[in-house]
Protein backbone atom coordinates (compact mmCIF):
# COMPACT_ATOMS: atom_id res chain seq x y z
CA UNK A 1 0.00 0.00 0.00
CA UNK A 2 3.05 2.09 0.27
CA UNK A 3 3.35 2.04 -3.44
CA UNK A 4 -0.37 3.41 -3.64
CA UNK A 5 0.22 6.21 -1.41
CA UNK A 6 3.73 7.03 -2.79
CA UNK A 7 2.41 7.12 -6.32
CA UNK A 8 -1.08 9.04 -4.98
CA UNK A 9 1.30 11.97 -3.61
CA UNK A 10 2.96 12.12 -6.79
CA UNK A 11 0.21 12.78 -8.83
CA UNK A 12 -1.36 14.80 -5.71
CA UNK A 13 1.36 16.98 -6.62
CA UNK A 14 0.84 17.29 -10.34
CA UNK A 15 -2.41 18.21 -9.85
CA UNK A 16 -2.14 21.25 -8.20
CA UNK A 17 0.55 22.20 -10.41
CA UNK A 18 -1.38 22.07 -13.35
CA UNK A 19 -0.40 24.86 -15.88
CA UNK A 20 -2.89 25.88 -18.64
CA UNK A 21 -0.02 25.85 -21.60
CA UNK A 22 1.55 23.17 -23.43
CA UNK A 23 5.40 23.14 -23.51
CA UNK A 24 7.60 21.95 -26.25
CA UNK A 25 11.01 20.38 -25.41
CA UNK A 26 13.19 22.76 -28.05
CA UNK A 27 16.77 21.59 -26.93
CA UNK A 28 18.13 18.96 -24.44
CA UNK A 29 21.91 18.81 -22.73
CA UNK A 30 23.05 15.62 -21.24
CA UNK A 31 26.37 15.57 -19.32
CA UNK A 32 27.61 11.78 -17.97
CA UNK A 33 23.62 10.78 -17.94
CA UNK A 34 24.43 7.42 -18.11
CA UNK A 35 25.83 6.07 -20.78
CA UNK A 36 26.02 9.53 -22.72
CA UNK A 37 29.34 11.24 -21.65
CA UNK A 38 28.14 14.63 -23.62
CA UNK A 39 24.92 15.78 -26.09
CA UNK A 40 23.28 18.52 -27.14
CA UNK A 41 20.14 17.85 -29.20
CA UNK A 42 17.58 20.41 -31.05
CA UNK A 43 14.54 18.96 -31.62
CA UNK A 44 11.30 19.33 -33.84
CA UNK A 45 8.41 20.79 -32.05
CA UNK A 46 6.56 17.24 -33.33
CA UNK A 47 8.46 14.37 -34.18
CA UNK A 48 11.89 13.08 -33.03
CA UNK A 49 13.08 9.37 -33.93
CA UNK A 50 15.67 8.03 -32.43
CA UNK A 51 17.35 4.21 -34.12
CA UNK A 52 20.36 2.48 -33.00
CA UNK A 53 20.92 -1.12 -31.63
CA UNK A 54 19.70 -2.38 -28.14
CA UNK A 55 22.33 -0.79 -25.47
CA UNK A 56 23.29 2.34 -27.13
CA UNK A 57 21.46 4.69 -25.31
CA UNK A 58 18.19 5.36 -26.82
CA UNK A 59 16.18 4.92 -23.72
CA UNK A 60 18.65 6.72 -21.60
CA UNK A 61 17.54 9.89 -23.83
CA UNK A 62 14.11 9.49 -23.82
CA UNK A 63 14.30 8.36 -19.58
CA UNK A 64 16.43 12.06 -19.33
CA UNK A 65 13.27 13.70 -20.66
CA UNK A 66 11.00 11.72 -18.56
CA UNK A 67 13.05 12.90 -15.43
CA UNK A 68 12.53 16.94 -16.20
CA UNK A 69 8.75 15.85 -15.67
CA UNK A 70 8.93 13.67 -12.97
CA UNK A 71 12.91 14.54 -11.18
CA UNK A 72 13.40 10.86 -11.44
CA UNK A 73 14.54 7.70 -14.05
CA UNK A 74 12.10 5.64 -14.80
CA UNK A 75 13.84 3.23 -13.89
CA UNK A 76 13.40 3.91 -10.27
CA UNK A 77 16.68 3.49 -9.32
CA UNK A 78 18.85 5.57 -6.35
CA UNK A 79 19.75 8.91 -8.22
CA UNK A 80 23.17 8.10 -8.32
CA UNK A 81 23.14 5.15 -10.45
CA UNK A 82 22.17 7.86 -13.36
CA UNK A 83 25.53 9.02 -13.40
CA UNK A 84 27.90 7.41 -15.86
CA UNK A 85 30.32 5.00 -15.11
CA UNK A 86 33.93 6.70 -13.80
CA UNK A 87 32.07 10.33 -13.82
CA UNK A 88 31.90 12.26 -10.29
CA UNK A 89 28.39 14.19 -11.24
CA UNK A 90 25.62 14.28 -14.22
CA UNK A 91 23.42 17.50 -15.21
CA UNK A 92 20.46 17.13 -17.54
CA UNK A 93 19.16 20.56 -18.45
CA UNK A 94 15.95 20.92 -21.29
CA UNK A 95 15.20 24.19 -22.92
CA UNK A 96 11.34 24.25 -23.37
CA UNK A 97 9.27 26.65 -25.31
CA UNK A 98 5.27 27.45 -24.53
CA UNK A 99 2.46 28.89 -26.51
CA UNK A 100 2.55 32.14 -25.65
CA UNK A 101 6.23 32.38 -26.22
CA UNK A 102 7.81 31.98 -22.36
CA UNK A 103 11.38 30.16 -22.17
CA UNK A 104 11.58 27.83 -20.01
CA UNK A 105 14.75 26.23 -18.80
CA UNK A 106 14.78 22.98 -16.52
CA UNK A 107 17.55 21.72 -14.98
CA UNK A 108 19.15 18.50 -12.66
CA UNK A 109 22.65 18.54 -11.38
CA UNK A 110 23.90 15.82 -9.02
CA UNK A 111 27.33 14.71 -7.63
CA UNK A 112 28.15 11.76 -6.00
CA UNK A 113 27.27 11.38 -2.58
CA UNK A 114 25.34 14.69 -2.70
CA UNK A 115 21.74 15.57 -2.88
CA UNK A 116 20.74 16.76 -6.42
CA UNK A 117 19.80 20.30 -7.32
CA UNK A 118 16.53 20.61 -9.19
CA UNK A 119 16.03 24.40 -10.48
CA UNK A 120 13.38 26.36 -13.09
CA UNK A 121 15.54 28.79 -14.67
CA UNK A 122 17.71 28.89 -11.94
CA UNK A 123 15.67 28.87 -9.36
CA UNK A 124 16.43 25.25 -7.04
CA UNK A 125 12.63 23.78 -6.06
CA UNK A 126 12.80 23.94 -2.30
CA UNK A 127 10.25 21.03 -2.95
CA UNK A 128 10.01 18.84 -6.17
CA UNK A 129 6.23 18.22 -5.76
CA UNK A 130 6.47 22.19 -6.67
CA UNK A 131 7.63 21.05 -10.39
CA UNK A 132 5.07 18.31 -11.08
CA UNK A 133 3.14 18.61 -13.52
CA UNK A 134 5.03 21.61 -15.15
CA UNK A 135 5.59 19.16 -18.01
CA UNK A 136 2.92 16.50 -18.43
CA UNK A 137 4.28 13.35 -20.19
CA UNK A 138 3.29 9.72 -20.72
CA UNK A 139 5.87 7.14 -21.93
CA UNK A 140 4.54 3.83 -23.38
CA UNK A 141 7.55 1.26 -23.50
CA UNK A 142 7.57 -2.54 -22.94
CA UNK A 143 7.90 -2.12 -19.22
CA UNK A 144 3.93 -1.20 -19.41
CA UNK A 145 3.68 -5.01 -20.53
CA UNK A 146 3.12 -5.25 -16.61
CA UNK A 147 -0.44 -3.64 -16.79
CA UNK A 148 -1.68 -6.34 -18.80
CA UNK A 149 0.68 -9.59 -17.44
CA UNK A 150 1.61 -8.09 -14.13
CA UNK A 151 -0.72 -8.32 -10.92
CA UNK A 152 -3.59 -6.88 -9.63
CA UNK A 153 -1.35 -3.62 -8.15
CA UNK A 154 -0.23 -3.08 -11.88
CA UNK A 155 -3.73 -2.32 -12.81
CA UNK A 156 -4.69 -0.42 -9.56
CA UNK A 157 -1.95 1.65 -9.91
CA UNK A 158 -2.70 2.68 -13.70
CA UNK A 159 -6.47 3.84 -12.07
CA UNK A 160 -5.07 5.53 -9.43
CA UNK A 161 -2.65 7.50 -12.01
CA UNK A 162 -5.10 8.51 -14.35
CA UNK A 163 -7.84 9.40 -11.50
CA UNK A 164 -5.33 11.22 -9.65
CA UNK A 165 -4.66 13.66 -12.55
CA UNK A 166 -8.47 14.87 -13.12
CA UNK A 167 -9.75 14.56 -9.32
CA UNK A 168 -7.85 16.01 -6.34
CA UNK A 169 -11.04 14.55 -3.83
CA UNK A 170 -9.88 11.10 -5.06
CA UNK A 171 -6.52 11.81 -4.66
CA UNK A 172 -6.82 12.90 -0.78
CA UNK A 173 -9.07 9.72 -0.16
CA UNK A 174 -6.56 7.84 -1.22
CA UNK A 175 -3.57 9.26 0.78
CA UNK A 176 -6.06 8.96 3.81
CA UNK A 177 -7.03 5.25 2.94
CA UNK A 178 -3.25 4.48 2.56
CA UNK A 179 -2.67 5.55 5.73
CA UNK A 180 -5.10 4.49 7.95
CA UNK A 181 -4.60 1.27 6.18
CA UNK A 182 -1.14 1.09 7.42
CA UNK A 183 -2.54 2.13 10.88
CA UNK A 184 -4.76 -0.97 10.66
CA UNK A 185 -2.31 -3.47 10.02
CA UNK A 186 -0.16 -2.53 12.35
CA UNK A 187 -2.35 -3.32 14.83
CA UNK A 188 -3.64 -6.54 13.02
CA UNK A 189 0.64 -7.27 13.48
CA UNK A 190 0.59 -6.53 16.99
CA UNK A 191 1.31 -10.15 19.57
CA UNK A 192 -0.98 -8.53 22.01
CA UNK A 193 -4.65 -8.06 21.84
CA UNK A 194 -4.95 -4.15 19.71
CA UNK A 195 -7.21 -1.76 21.15
CA UNK A 196 -10.05 -2.82 18.95
CA UNK A 197 -11.53 0.97 19.48
CA UNK A 198 -8.96 2.85 17.54
CA UNK A 199 -9.34 -0.02 15.27
CA UNK A 200 -13.09 0.86 15.03
CA UNK A 201 -12.22 4.60 14.17
CA UNK A 202 -9.79 3.67 11.38
CA UNK A 203 -12.24 1.05 10.21
CA UNK A 204 -14.95 3.65 9.69
CA UNK A 205 -12.07 6.41 8.58
CA UNK A 206 -11.39 3.52 5.97
CA UNK A 207 -14.79 2.66 4.71
CA UNK A 208 -15.87 6.60 4.01
CA UNK A 209 -12.81 7.10 1.85
CA UNK A 210 -13.60 3.69 0.17
CA UNK A 211 -17.02 5.03 -1.02
CA UNK A 212 -14.89 8.03 -2.54
CA UNK A 213 -12.12 6.02 -4.51
CA UNK A 214 -14.90 3.14 -5.13
CA UNK A 215 -17.15 5.96 -7.22
CA UNK A 216 -14.57 7.49 -9.18
CA UNK A 217 -12.84 4.13 -9.94
CA UNK A 218 -16.58 3.21 -11.17
CA UNK A 219 -16.75 6.35 -13.30
CA UNK A 220 -13.38 6.69 -14.77
CA UNK A 221 -13.72 2.85 -16.14
CA UNK A 222 -17.00 3.92 -17.30
CA UNK A 223 -15.87 7.33 -19.25
CA UNK A 224 -12.19 5.35 -20.54
CA UNK A 225 -13.97 2.42 -21.64
CA UNK A 226 -15.20 3.47 -25.25
CA UNK A 227 -11.86 6.06 -25.86
CA UNK A 228 -10.51 2.58 -25.34
CA UNK A 229 -12.14 0.59 -27.09
CA UNK A 230 -12.10 3.23 -30.07
CA UNK A 231 -8.27 3.32 -29.91
CA UNK A 232 -8.00 -0.50 -30.10
CA UNK A 233 -9.96 -0.89 -33.36
CA UNK A 234 -8.18 1.72 -34.78
CA UNK A 235 -4.76 0.31 -34.10
CA UNK A 236 -6.00 -3.03 -35.12
CA UNK A 237 -7.74 -1.76 -38.22
CA UNK A 238 -11.40 -2.40 -36.93
CA UNK A 239 -10.61 -5.95 -36.89
CA UNK A 240 -12.71 -8.71 -35.04
CA UNK A 241 -11.40 -8.36 -31.51
CA UNK A 242 -13.30 -6.96 -29.01
CA UNK A 243 -11.96 -5.79 -26.37
CA UNK A 244 -13.23 -4.61 -22.68
CA UNK A 245 -12.56 -3.29 -19.31
CA UNK A 246 -14.88 -3.85 -16.02
CA UNK A 247 -13.71 -2.92 -12.64
CA UNK A 248 -13.66 -5.89 -10.20
CA UNK A 249 -14.08 -4.27 -6.69
CA UNK A 250 -14.97 -4.99 -3.28
CA UNK A 251 -17.75 -1.92 -3.17
CA UNK A 252 -20.12 -4.36 -5.00
CA UNK A 253 -19.65 -6.26 -1.29
CA UNK A 254 -21.68 -3.83 -0.06
CA UNK A 255 -20.37 -1.20 2.79
CA UNK A 256 -16.84 -1.74 3.70
CA UNK A 257 -17.34 -1.02 7.56
CA UNK A 258 -19.44 -4.33 8.56
CA UNK A 259 -17.03 -6.12 6.07
CA UNK A 260 -13.85 -5.40 8.16
CA UNK A 261 -15.17 -5.60 11.77
CA UNK A 262 -16.44 -9.06 10.96
CA UNK A 263 -13.19 -9.89 9.53
CA UNK A 264 -11.01 -8.90 12.38
CA UNK A 265 -10.52 -11.90 13.86
CA UNK A 266 -9.42 -13.18 10.82
CA UNK A 267 -7.25 -10.61 9.62
CA UNK A 268 -5.18 -10.95 12.60
CA UNK A 269 -4.25 -14.40 11.63
CA UNK A 270 -2.70 -12.88 8.44
CA UNK A 271 -1.52 -10.32 10.03
CA UNK A 272 -3.27 -7.45 7.51
CA UNK A 273 -6.19 -6.47 5.48
CA UNK A 274 -8.59 -8.34 3.22
CA UNK A 275 -10.92 -5.99 2.13
CA UNK A 276 -10.85 -2.54 0.24
CA UNK A 277 -10.22 -0.73 -2.44
CA UNK A 278 -6.53 -1.75 -2.17
CA UNK A 279 -7.98 -5.64 -3.56
CA UNK A 280 -9.55 -3.91 -6.47
CA UNK A 281 -8.74 -5.46 -10.16
CA UNK A 282 -9.24 -4.29 -13.58
CA UNK A 283 -10.33 -7.03 -15.75
CA UNK A 284 -8.73 -6.81 -19.19
CA UNK A 285 -10.91 -8.63 -21.56
CA UNK A 286 -10.63 -9.69 -25.47
CA UNK A 287 -13.90 -11.70 -27.11
CA UNK A 288 -14.90 -12.60 -24.16
CA UNK A 289 -11.83 -14.15 -22.74
CA UNK A 290 -9.03 -12.86 -20.05
CA UNK A 291 -6.64 -11.09 -22.75
CA UNK A 292 -3.93 -12.41 -20.07
CA UNK A 293 -4.48 -16.12 -21.35
CA UNK A 294 -6.05 -16.31 -24.63
CA UNK A 295 -4.20 -13.16 -26.00
CA UNK A 296 -1.37 -13.44 -28.62
CA UNK A 297 2.07 -11.64 -27.69
CA UNK A 298 0.89 -8.55 -30.69
CA UNK A 299 -2.75 -8.60 -28.97
CA UNK A 300 -1.10 -8.49 -25.52
CA UNK A 301 1.23 -5.69 -26.85
CA UNK A 302 -1.45 -3.54 -28.67
CA UNK A 303 -3.76 -3.99 -25.95
CA UNK A 304 -1.35 -2.18 -23.49
CA UNK A 305 0.03 0.22 -25.83
CA UNK A 306 -4.22 1.07 -26.72
CA UNK A 307 -4.69 1.71 -22.93
CA UNK A 308 -1.66 4.00 -22.43
CA UNK A 309 -2.34 5.95 -25.94
CA UNK A 310 -6.15 6.31 -24.16
CA UNK A 311 -4.81 7.28 -21.31
CA UNK A 312 -3.09 10.28 -23.40
CA UNK A 313 -6.76 11.37 -25.05
CA UNK A 314 -8.32 10.70 -21.79
CA UNK A 315 -6.37 13.18 -19.32
CA UNK A 316 -6.28 15.64 -22.41
CA UNK A 317 -10.25 15.60 -22.94
CA UNK A 318 -10.84 15.51 -19.48
CA UNK A 319 -8.37 18.21 -17.90
CA UNK A 320 -10.07 20.38 -20.53
CA UNK A 321 -7.30 23.54 -20.98
CA UNK A 322 -4.44 21.12 -19.17
CA UNK A 323 -1.46 20.86 -21.98
CA UNK A 324 -1.23 18.21 -24.08
CA UNK A 325 1.58 15.93 -22.61
CA UNK A 326 5.10 15.20 -24.47
CA UNK A 327 4.77 11.81 -25.99
CA UNK A 328 7.31 9.28 -25.46
CA UNK A 329 7.38 5.72 -27.37
CA UNK A 330 10.54 3.43 -26.66
CA UNK A 331 10.78 0.53 -28.70
CA UNK A 332 7.50 -0.34 -28.87
CA UNK A 333 7.06 -2.10 -32.42
CA UNK A 334 8.59 -5.29 -31.91
CA UNK A 335 6.67 -8.15 -32.18
CA UNK A 336 3.90 -6.72 -33.84
CA UNK A 337 3.13 -7.22 -37.60
CA UNK A 338 2.95 -4.97 -40.39
CA UNK A 339 -0.42 -4.02 -39.99
CA UNK A 340 -0.56 -2.98 -36.85
CA UNK A 341 3.00 -0.69 -36.62
CA UNK A 342 1.12 0.46 -39.62
CA UNK A 343 -1.83 1.87 -37.85
CA UNK A 344 0.10 3.20 -34.51
CA UNK A 345 2.25 5.25 -37.18
CA UNK A 346 -0.58 6.95 -38.82
CA UNK A 347 -2.48 7.32 -35.70
CA UNK A 348 0.16 9.21 -33.67
CA UNK A 349 0.96 11.17 -36.79
CA UNK A 350 -2.12 12.45 -36.40
CA UNK A 351 -3.19 16.24 -34.91
CA UNK A 352 -4.77 14.63 -31.93
CA UNK A 353 -0.79 14.30 -30.44
CA UNK A 354 2.27 17.25 -29.85
CA UNK A 355 5.08 16.38 -29.65
CA UNK A 356 6.82 12.98 -30.04
CA UNK A 357 9.98 10.75 -29.22
CA UNK A 358 10.38 7.61 -30.51
CA UNK A 359 12.90 5.20 -30.26
CA UNK A 360 13.47 1.92 -32.61
CA UNK A 361 16.43 -0.74 -33.66
CA UNK A 362 14.71 -1.28 -36.80
CA UNK A 363 14.72 1.45 -39.64
CA UNK A 364 12.07 0.73 -41.89
CA UNK A 365 10.24 1.55 -38.77
CA UNK A 366 11.03 5.20 -38.32
CA UNK A 367 11.04 5.53 -42.00
CA UNK A 368 7.32 4.39 -42.48
CA UNK A 369 6.82 6.64 -39.19
CA UNK A 370 8.44 9.85 -40.96
CA UNK A 371 7.04 8.85 -44.21
CA UNK A 372 3.25 8.40 -42.90
CA UNK A 373 3.94 12.39 -41.15
CA UNK A 374 3.18 15.14 -42.53
CA UNK A 375 4.82 17.69 -39.93
CA UNK A 376 8.21 18.66 -39.56
CA UNK A 377 10.57 15.71 -37.53
CA UNK A 378 14.04 15.06 -37.07
CA UNK A 379 16.03 11.80 -36.83
CA UNK A 380 19.27 10.30 -34.58
CA UNK A 381 21.73 7.92 -34.46
CA UNK A 382 22.90 6.56 -31.14
CA UNK A 383 25.81 4.42 -31.07
CA UNK A 384 27.78 3.85 -27.76
CA UNK A 385 26.39 6.85 -25.90
CA UNK A 386 26.90 8.97 -29.06
CA UNK A 387 23.98 10.62 -30.35
CA UNK A 388 23.68 12.21 -34.00
CA UNK A 389 21.71 14.04 -36.18
CA UNK A 390 21.09 11.87 -39.53
CA UNK A 391 19.93 13.52 -43.05
CA UNK A 392 16.52 12.02 -43.47
CA UNK A 393 17.44 11.50 -47.34
CA UNK A 394 15.62 9.48 -49.39
CA UNK A 395 12.62 9.49 -47.53
CA UNK A 396 9.15 10.88 -48.76
CA UNK A 397 6.84 12.15 -46.61
CA UNK A 398 7.12 15.23 -44.17
CA UNK A 399 10.37 17.49 -43.93
CA UNK A 400 13.72 17.47 -41.89
CA UNK A 401 14.60 20.35 -40.07
CA UNK A 402 18.20 19.21 -40.30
Amino acid sequence: MGTLVGHARLACSSVCSIHSHRMILEQLTLLNYKNIEEATLAFSPNVNCFIGDNGMGKTNVLDAIYYLSFCKSTSLLPDHLNIRHDADFMMIQGRYQNLVDEPEVISCGLKRGQRKHFKRNGKEYKRLSEHLGLIPLVMISPADSALVGGGSEERRKFLDMVISQTDSAYLEALIRYGKSLQQRNALLKQEEEPDWGVCEVLEMMMSADAEVIYAARREMVRDFLPIFQDLYRRLCNNTYEEVSLKLETHADRGELFPMLKSWRERERIVGYTLHGPHKDNLEMGMNGYDVRKEGSQGQTKTFFIAMKLAQFLYLKKTRGKCRTPILLLDDIFDKLDAGRVGCIVDYVSGDDFGQIFITDTNREHLDSILDATQRDYRLFSVSHGKVEELQAEGLSGGKSLA
